[in-house]
């Protein structure tokens, strides 16, 4: 068997793993939830944040003080006894050495399991790195060359993302943009082959599942409301990236770092009484800006909390990705800021400017503009017509962070 045969079949073995470990951290992720907060036990269906809104205030205390001692005791256990793990960035820099798989498989359902309690961070490192930990086994199997061991640990990346999001285009330049950073012929054909694989594998038993809902309203005043917002929204990521780079401050094999966990997650608990969307990875907060459920002081209060909360879960230790807490934090800055343009200038939407918000957060603040565009535009299902706002907002907003963080060099 010749270096190309194997690479296409670790691909399709990756796309199909891809595809079912969506699947399984997905329903996994859905058991927590529902038992953690005791909803859609019956097997009705109801959202996360209505599940939580209706859980006592009590009980969501309960469930973040549990998740704050799994994530401390979990992550201890594991830097104590589990080997050293390997991010997916760095595994590509040495793709021959792979990922550790059991430690990396544990890690990952950590991750699922603190997400359903509660915790703050995203859903989506998980599957992506349990996919590149099984695309790291076949590296071995098969014995491919670093180029090939290279291109099938990214692309097994983006196949753990369009399985969980059912986003398929949005998953293949989140390979090219961010993983690989290449744009060649091969690189082009094997992402979008395992993204759409793994996506049709995921589908077979998640449903071809719409992530939002949104009914949008685009217009000229909102094309205005993009170009203003676009240098806030920019300067607002890059203090975002800033204030989470230093945590955690302890180190994840440091005994003190469980007090820690459990101190910052009760924390985490007690502003869920009265905030109980803050609580998940960012998509409760996104279906009420979306839909204009809320107003924009809620919306102001909501995007400091879930800021404040996603800095305590790291500091605790916690892992998870910032994807759908990027776009919360967008989305509900966003959503306020129309309401204060609207009250001085011509009307435009707030629900579709938190959606281009979210984006535009996005791509800014983990460095994916192309990726974060249609990323969103896939998860809403928007019209196409939404590209120019989007686009407008996204160009001052890329301007603004990079003049800021030249500036703050």
């Amino acid at each position: 068997m010749n270096n190309r045969t194997k690479l296409w079949l670790a691909l399709t073995m990756v796309g199909i793993i891809g595809g079912l470990v969506g699947i399984v951290l997905t329903e996994l992720l859905h058991f927590v939830q529902h038992h953690a907060y005791g909803y859609a036990l019956d097997g009705g269906h109801q959202s996360f944040r209505e599940g939580v809104e209706a859980a006592a205030p009590l009980r969501r205390f309960y469930a973040l003080l549990s998740c704050g001692v799994a994530a401390g005791g979990g992550w201890w256990l594991l830097k104590r006894y589990g080997k050293p793990l390997v991010g997916i960035k760095a595994s590509l820099a040495k793709p021959l050495a792979g990922l550790p798989f059991a430690a990396t498989v544990g890690h990952a359902l950590l991750q699922i399991v603190t997400v359903g309690l509660g915790s703050p961070l995203g859903r989506e490192v998980a599957p992506r790195e349990m996919t590149a930990a099984f695309a790291s086994l076949w590296v071995r199997r098969l014995g491919l060359d670093e180029d090939g061991a290279r291109l099938l640990i990214a692309c097994a990346s983006g196949a753990g993302l369009a399985a969980v999001y059912n986003v398929p285009l949005a998953a293949t330049l989140f390979i090219l943009e961010t993983m690989l950073s290449v744009w060649t012929r091969q690189a082009v054909t094997a992402a979008l082959f395992c993204s759409v694989l793994a996506t049709a594998v995921s589908r077979m038993g998640l449903g071809d599942m719409q992530q939002y809902s949104v009914g949008l309203q685009i217009d000229r005043p909102l094309l205005w409301w993009s170009a203003a917002a676009g240098p806030l929204l920019g300067a607002a990521a890059v203090l975002f990236q800033r204030t989470t780079g230093p945590f955690p401050f302890l180190a994840r094999g440091d005994r003190r770092i469980m007090a820690v966990a459990v101190l910052s997650f009760a924390l985490i608990g007690l502003m869920s009484v009265w905030f109980p969307a803050i609580l998940g990875n960012g998509k409760a907060g996104n279906q009420l800006v979306f839909g204009g459920l809320i107003g924009w002081q809620d919306s102001l209060q909501l995007a400091v909390l879930k800021w404040l909360a996603v800095l305590l879960a790291l500091a605790a230790g916690a892992y998870g990705g910032l994807i759908t807490p990027s776009m919360m934090l967008g989305g509900t800055l966003s959503f306020a800021s129309a309401a204060l343009w609207n009250a001085f200038l011509p009307a435009m939407p707030s629900e579709s400017a938190a959606v281009v918000g979210a984006a535009v957060f996005l791509g800014v603040s983990l460095k994916m503009p192309l990726t974060a565009v249609v990323f969103v535009l896939e998860l809403t299902r928007a019209p196409v017509a939404l590209l120019m706002p989007l686009c407008l907002c996204l160009t001052g907003a890329v301007a603004a962070a990079g003049r800021l963080e030249k500036a703050i060099k």
